[in-house]
């Protein structure tokens, strides 16, 4: 029995969701439907208010963790495609780089402002900011490269040497305590560890012709200092080694389209990916892979972007056209938490049969092995015990009238 136990409560653990807020539940439309959702960002002091930007109709703002989306478009010249969303280091400017150059906001999307001096009429594809100087942004273009501005946005310059003239960029990721400026390109992975002053290309063991669409080292976000994750339409590439070389994900995702990474800051281990087949996620830093499932999410459709917001940041965000969230507040079945849940009800109902079934066994031997105490159910006697009472039958049959007479 002792075995039994045992095996049981191993299947259980072994078939337990993963632990955490988002181990189970599933997928819920946050209701943003025929819109077209690019990109996506939480307020860190305040992650209940959520900002979506879209291919064509601005910005949609949300105060109440995406339960409801409001339009926050004051000074944005639509229609107009969002591609990326960040706050600054203070967490009071919420900047937009857009298919109209760069806007900023100091009232949490009420009113917007253009700051494009020194910038080209061209669009703005990418956005990063150093979150240790609230005033060093960095802006990638769709055909001019890279431009700085340290000053909040107010004058901007370009920061392109040792790119390749008119290399799209896709996106930009700033680590503040490396002082590393990361650049996914068309033409694969850069960098430059001086501001955008100067740029090398980390592209060893990318196959040719690949485009990067995000960078994202785990520095980023508190992680692994030489571990550096790129999405590309080939998949997921590791590099180990600051970029120095790169390897494919050893479960093969070469099919799969990634344009999201996100690295949970709480637990940098755990990174989720929006792919071109739903969202990704892995607890062990990218080496194997699990489908984030059930509910609502559309399958075999591209992942555009994905966030954490909420309260506590339980609630994991993806751009899908639609915004969705999951877990959703709905909730529904989810067959990761049913399965152990019913292990669970058959371990303990088989526990007590087993109990009670042996309780009875060792009744029926006691039984067995004690005789009957008879009608005062008091214990035998001493002598009782040496001398036991034979059955009736067998007992000599008394006679009748006076004993016989002495024989001696």
């Amino acid at each position: 029995m002792r075995a039994l136990v045992l095996g049981l409560l191993l299947l259980l653990a072994s078939c337990a969701p993963s632990s955490g807020i988002l181990a189970g539940g599933a997928w819920e439309s946050t209701g943003l439907q025929r819109e077209h959702i690019r990109t996506l960002v939480a307020n860190a002091a305040d992650p209940a208010q959520l900002y979506a930007g879209d291919a064509h109709d601005g910005i949609f703002a949300s105060s109440d963790s995406g339960q409801h989306w409001l339009p926050r478009n004051q000074g944005l010249p639509l229609p107009l495609a969002v591609n990326a969303l960040s706050f600054d280091a203070s967490e009071r400017r919420l900047y937009a780089a857009t298919s109209r150059g760069v806007f900023v906001s100091s009232d949490g999307g009420g009113h917007w402002q253009a700051v494009n001096q020194g910038l080209p009429a061209d669009s703005c594809t990418a956005l990063a900011i150093d979150v240790e100087h609230a005033s060093v942004l960095y802006i990638g273009t769709a055909h001019h490269g890279v431009f700085v501005s340290s000053d909040g946005g107010e004058h901007w310059r370009a920061a392109s040497r040792g790119l390749p003239a008119n290399l799209p960029i896709n996106d930009l990721a700033y680590v503040s305590d490396q002082g590393q400026l990361w650049a996914a390109t068309v033409g694969g992975v850069y960098r430059s560890d001086n501001g955008g002053q100067s740029w090398r290309s980390l592209s060893q063991g990318l196959p040719a012709g690949i485009t990067i669409y995000r960078v994202r080292p785990a520095a980023l976000s508190g992680g692994d200092p030489n571990l550096v994750f790129a999405g590309s339409d080939q998949g997921i590439f590791l590099s180990h080694n600051n970029g120095a070389s790169w390897q494919r994900n050893k479960e093969g995702l070469a099919r799969v389209s990634v344009r999201a990474i996100l690295i949970d800051f709480r637990s940098p281990t755990t990174i989720y990916l929006g792919t071109s087949i739903g969202v990704l996620r892995s607890n062990d830093s990218g080496q194997v892979w699990s489908a984030v499932i059930g509910g609502d999410l559309p399958k075999d459709r591209q992942v555009y972007a994905l966030t954490l917001g909420a309260s506590d940041y339980s609630q994991l965000y993806a751009a899908v056209d639609d915004v969705y969230i999951f877990p959703g507040s709905s909730g529904g079945w989810n067959t990761n938490a049913f399965v152990p849940l019913l292990l669970a009800v058959a371990f303990f109902a088989l526990l007590y049969w087993l109990t009670r079934s042996n309780r009875r066994h060792r009744r029926g031997l006691l039984g067995a092995a004690r005789p009957t105490a008879g009608p005062s159910d008091q214990p035998p006697t001493q002598q009782e015990e040496q001398e036991p009472e034979l059955p009736s039958t067998l007992l000599p049959r008394r006679q009748e009238g006076p004993p016989p007479p002495d024989q001696r």
